[in-house]
């Protein structure tokens, strides 16, 4: 009885491995070549005293340039965008001294991207 049952056993491991060698692999699901993307690099300058004024004035001109930079975009077909890496640098521009102070000069940078 132990020699059928062990028979029986083998049989059923060997077609077990037989079918799982034999059986295709799934194939795996094709992904979508990604979009290209329409990139443009857009900056704003302002200028005047104390740095939070002037920092708040640089990203306001920079929003100006990102709506400028959509519209040109846009013409060329791209939708759905997005602002990366936006930045703002500031530093000192003019040294009046005394009552006056210093004048300070932002830079604010961003770059658009849009979807074709």
């Amino acid at each position: 009885m132990r020699k059928i049952i062990g028979a029986a056993l083998a049989a059923v491991i060997g077609a077990m491995a037989a079918n799982a060698q034999t059986a295709a692999p799934k194939p795996k699901a094709a992904r979508a070549p990604a979009k290209p993307a329409l990139c443009e690099a857009v900056s704003a300058v302002a200028t005047g005293f104390g740095t939070a004024n002037v920092t708040t004035f640089a990203n306001g001109n920079l929003d100006l340039a990102i709506d400028s930079a959509k519209n040109r975009l846009a013409d060329k077909g791209a939708k759905g965008f997005s602002v990366r890496e936006r930045k703002v640098r500031c530093e000192h521009y003019i040294d009046f001294g005394g009552a006056i102070g210093k004048e300070h000069k932002c830079t604010a940078s961003a770059q658009l991207c849009g979807k074709v």
